[in-house]
């Protein structure tokens, strides 16, 4: 008789899925009870012979689509356009609603810590609830993201053989290129740790961010306040516009480099497609962080020689292993572990930390938010004479610069940085490329600058610096068995 099959068993610790997407002549009751009676089999056995001559045809014709069979990966441009949501509340009050006054979202991006099989898992158990409960959301991926889920696409088959076999549904996943993906995306959701958050939002460097839905599946969870067992609940209060909202600072900077007359033109950061790193196309550039962006002498024996700036005033020339620049987010990242204070996400200000000075006198600051920093890189003879060229090229030596974590350019002696925060007035409104002009001046004050980043509640940072921290934890002696 005519069927169509989809069965799939287990040998030993592989997973093998039969997959036939026409319609064969077999019997499928004997099909089904040969799979299932034979667990002993390894895959390599089966390769080689195991399988009855049909079956074996089967299971060739099966490996042929299965990789398309229930995953299908789409264009992310023939999604509809972004649309932006609303945060209201009370003006100094930490917390706002999310609000989606066009309709709930449509676009969602999904942001994952990279091969980790429990997380890939949460991931595709996360797409099939979307698809599921939700059919009129769109599931975007990065293209990296999209080749693991079509690699592992058993994980959208059911459990067992006899769970739903014949409407097993397809599943839809859109990818594309960053400029692309960030020009769709209503709602970014992470799972991962702190750093798969800070990858996400820097795909959204040079645009408005969309707000943030984070689960903890990582190392670290400062920014996480939802385990992934609350998935359904938290996703449905954001979809229905009944989630809380924190906004965290964005610092600004722009780079300049040695004989620029003005400030450069905003650059979009692409990134790339092998490494899952960022480049910009040209050496100057404007970029945003959500945590720190850190000047550091990398792998180079010297230390670095830089003269601050404070609102157009001196403050110091120092020589040390770097600087770093910090929003109240990243206060306890990198600048905590150099010696910076703990600061709260609500507090609008910029911390400025050095890293290992050789004065003591440079200690960390926290400047506000209207500050404008300058550092000039100074070369390290301090204009004395150098005879030979491994002196030559030592003075000349390049400062490194990342931006939350990522490696981003090199800055010569003579170049210079400028941080600022990116909510304040005096800061020039860049360019949106995914928002019409005549929607940027319908926005609150500061409503398209900073992170929105969804809350559980209003202790959740207190309760991450006891976690986390061990915030004022008393002495413990550990008494160790002799």
């Amino acid at each position: 008789m005519s069927i169509r099959i989809l069965a799939q068993t287990s040998f030993l610790r592989y997973r093998v899925t039969f997959l036939q997407l026409g319609t064969i002549r077999a019997t499928a009751g004997g099909f089904r009870r040969y799979l299932l009676s034979s667990p002993s089999l390894s895959l390599q056995s089966t390769l080689t012979g195991a399988l009855p001559s049909s079956c074996r045809s089967l299971y060739t014709e099966a490996t042929k689509s299965a990789r398309t069979g229930l995953v299908d990966i789409r264009s992310v441009a023939s999604l509809p356009p972004r649309q932006f949501p609303s945060y209201v509340g009370e003006l100094h009050s930490p917390q706002k609603g999310l609000v989606w006054k066009d309709g709930p979202p449509r676009n969602i991006l999904i942001v994952k810590k990279p091969w980790k099989s429990s997380v890939t898992e949460a991931t595709a158990t996360f797409i099939k609830h979307i698809h599921r409960e939700y059919p009129n959301c769109n599931v975007i991926v990065k293209r990296e993201v999209a080749e693991e889920l079509n690699d592992n696409d058993e994980l959208f088959f059911p459990k067992r053989i006899d769970d739903g076999l014949q409407d097993v549904p397809r599943h839809i996943i859109y990818t594309g290129r960053t400029s692309e993906i960030i020009c769709k995306t209503d709602l970014l959701v992470s799972l991962g740790g702190d750093g798969t958050v800070l990858r996400g939002v820097s795909m959204f460097s040079n645009t408005t961010a969309p707000p943030v839905l984070t689960f903890s599946m990582g190392t670290l969870g400062f920014l996480l306040p939802f385990e992934f067992s609350d998935y359904a609940t938290s996703f449905e209060s954001v979809y229905k516009s009944k989630a809380l909202v924190m906004r965290r600072e964005r610092i600004e900077c722009h780079i300049v480099k040695k004989g620029n007359e003005g400030m450069p033109k905003s650059v979009v950061a692409e990134e790339h497609e092998l490494t899952n790193s960022h480049s910009y196309s040209v050496p100057s550039a404007k970029v945003h962080a959500m945590n720190d962006i850190v000047l550091h002498r990398g792998s180079l024996p010297g230390l670095l020689n830089l003269d601050v700036y404070i609102n157009g005033h001196f403050l110091t020339r120092t020589t040390a292993d770097g600087l770093i620049f910090a929003t109240p987010t990243g206060s306890t990242a990198y600048s905590l572990s150099a010696g910076g204070s703990i600061v709260h996400p609500s507090v609008r200000c910029i911390l400025l930390t050095p890293i290992c000075p050789r004065s003591l006198s440079f200690r960390p600051l926290i400047l506000p938010a209207s500050a404008h920093i300058i550092v000039k890189v100074r070369a390290k003879n301090d204009g004395k004479t150098v005879n030979t060229s491994k002196a030559l090229a030592y003075i000349n030596s390049s400062a490194k610069m990342s931006v939350d974590g990522i490696p981003v350019t090199e800055l010569e002696p003579g170049d210079e940085m400028h941080v600022l925060s990116e909510s304040e007035p005096n800061v020039e409104r860049y360019p949106d490329p995914c928002r019409p002009e005549k929607d940027m001046t319908l926005l609150k004050e500061y409503d398209d600058r900073g992170v929105w980043c969804v809350a559980r509640s209003k202790g959740d940072w207190v309760d991450g610096i006891n976690g986390m921290l061990g915030f004022n934890s008393g002495f413990r002696t550990k008494v160790v068995d002799e």
